[in-house]
């Protein structure tokens, strides 16, 4: 299995600005560390929970395709963009018609029937636009970027964000 980020989100759920606002920081020389910070505290997120923030797009390669439906690892899912087959290194799409896909707090795709070579889907993850992300999540990148900033040589214990987190991850049985 693999999965490769194919469009990163084009804007951040937390500006500069409001990051700086939350640092009580009124100048611009530290500008591009706080923004870095933002971004590493947003990836940090999205990775240790699978959660995606602001839209971006996935494509995700099973060495072949299963008999059962395939969970989405990231959530949430607002689209699915394409189902394909990979034979002889090129990805044929599949018809709308040959699969069923769900979208939503859980993203599902289940083949209607089997199909040999890998099974390659690409779909796109995240709230519609970054002012529908929910202020928990905004408030626990805030935070993250805030202990990242105050302790820039690294300490180990990182603050408590999950309880922000909790309730928009996808729990896995």
């Amino acid at each position: 299995m693999s999965l490769t980020l194919t469009s990163p989100p084009s804007a951040e759920p937390v500006s500069l600005a409001d990051l700086k606002e939350h640092l009580k920081v009124d100048s611009a020389i530290d500008d591009a560390l706080i923004a870095g910070l933002g971004l590493a505290a947003r990836q940090t997120i999205e990775a240790r929970w699978r959660i995606a923030m602001a839209p971006q797009s996935w494509r995700l390669t099973l060495g072949r395709a299963p008999e059962c439906a395939v969970i989405l690892p990231i959530s949430p899912v607002l689209a699915i963009d394409a189902v394909g087959v990979l034979r002889n290194g090129v990805t044929e799409a599949l018809p709308a018609g040959a699969y069923d896909a769900q979208i939503g707090d859980v993203g599902r795709v289940k083949l209607k029937t089997s199909v040999p070579g890998a099974l390659v889907i690409s779909f796109t993850t995240g709230w519609p636009d970054v002012a529908s992300i929910p202020d928990p999540l905004k408030l626990a990148i805030k935070v993250l970027a805030a202990h990242l900033y105050e302790n820039r040589e690294g300490e180990p214990t990182a603050p408590d964000i999950a309880a922000l987190i909790a309730p928009y991850r996808q729990v896995r049985l």
